[in-house]
């Protein structure tokens, strides 16, 4: 199993902090049980979510119920990055194809074409080639610090449903370096004429709308833009490999409504991307055991405190300069 920094499970960064052999193999092993449980999880509880809204329908119980879907439907693209990365499945085949049906089609992407972005964004995070980096670096939106006005200006836009048109036309511009083979484009278009023909010989249409499209189009906008915001921008980025992430602290809350499957640990993730999403809390702790990274990683200790650093008012304590010169405006 291939558990370096390297090409097949993505990034470049010159790791400042080591592990032993035996310790990286021991946390980059891939529990394809694990990864069974935590999708059939997922979905099971955006079934119960929906029922659980149509039993006791009020306007209230609604809105929680979009912001619990779209959570969840973040946590299902969690999942299909750590597909990305070959975390899921040890037999590929298998890894890629329930990657693809279970996580990426339902959200109208394809982790395949995903893949070719997320490893260029790994082997040349916060550069001139990491596309991310590249489509973000001379927008507004993504240059800190921000006006609190700013911000909550974004959210709106963002909960309006244009941030989700965005993420569609996004998701289509990502590109695989090969052309998908004629297997892999017919079991899609078999997949959606499958769930639209189910939606309508059941008349779900108005229950599909309500509770896949509404949360696609609002929270999960929104949540991705702050976990975008949280892993890579008001940072330092001159403070070598510790000054091109960050790790954000979350509670119960956050890590059900925000941030699922250890995604706030993402610093850890970019250092050791064989590890699976699982075993991310055991390294961070692994990591914090070791001087160096206990005094230079940037940890943020809550969404309020990265909301200060957006704004260009370090967290109490902090010993890091959080927003890069290359980033203001002049």
């Amino acid at each position: 199993m291939n558990t370096s920094n390297e090409v097949e499970t993505g990034g470049r960064i010159a790791t400042p902090v080591k592990l032993g052999k035996e310790e990286l193999l021991a946390l980059s092993q891939i529990n394809p049980l694990m990864s069974v449980y935590h999708i059939m999880l997922e979905w099971i509880l955006i079934i119960a979510a929906i029922a659980c809204c149509q039993h006791w329908w009020n306007p209230w119980l609604y809105v929680g119920t979009v912001i619990f879907i779209g959570a969840r439907q973040h946590a299902l693209l969690i999942l299909m990055h750590d597909g990305t990365h070959y975390r899921l499945f040890g037999n590929r085949r298998l890894n890629d194809w329930l990657s693809e049906l279970l996580l990426a089609w339902p959200h109208l992407t394809t982790m395949r074409a995903y893949r070719h972005n997320h490893m260029n964004h790994h082997n040349f995070v916060n550069s001139e080639q990491d596309p991310d980096w590249r489509r973000k670096k001379d927008n507004p939106e993504w240059r800190f610090p921000q006006p609190l006005s700013s911000l909550l200006r974004i959210a709106l836009r963002d909960l309006s449903g244009v941030g989700g048109v965005n993420l569609i036309r996004l998701a289509s511009s990502f590109s695989a370096p090969d052309k998908p083979s004629k297997a892999f484009v017919r079991a899609r278009v078999a997949f959606y004429v499958a769930a639209l023909a189910a939606i309508i010989w059941t008349r779900e249409e108005e229950a599909l709308i309500l509770y896949w499209v509404v949360p696609f189009f609002t929270w999960l906008i929104v949540i991705m833009r702050w976990r975008s915001i949280a892993e890579h921008f008001a940072i330092d980025y001159t403070a070598g490999a510790f000054g091109q992430s960050r790790t954000m602290q979350v509670g119960l809350v956050g890590r059900l409504l925000v941030a699922p499957k250890n995604v706030s640990y993402h610093i850890e993730h970019h250092f050791f991307p064989s590890v699976p999403f699982f075993r991310l809390p055991q390294l961070h702790a692994l990591l914090m055991s070791k001087a160096e990274f206990a005094s230079s990683a940037h940890i943020t200790r809550s969404y309020a405190a990265l909301l200060r650093e957006c704004m260009g008012r370090p967290q109490p304590h902090s010993e890091l300069p959080l927003v890069s010169p290359q980033l203001i405006e002049a």
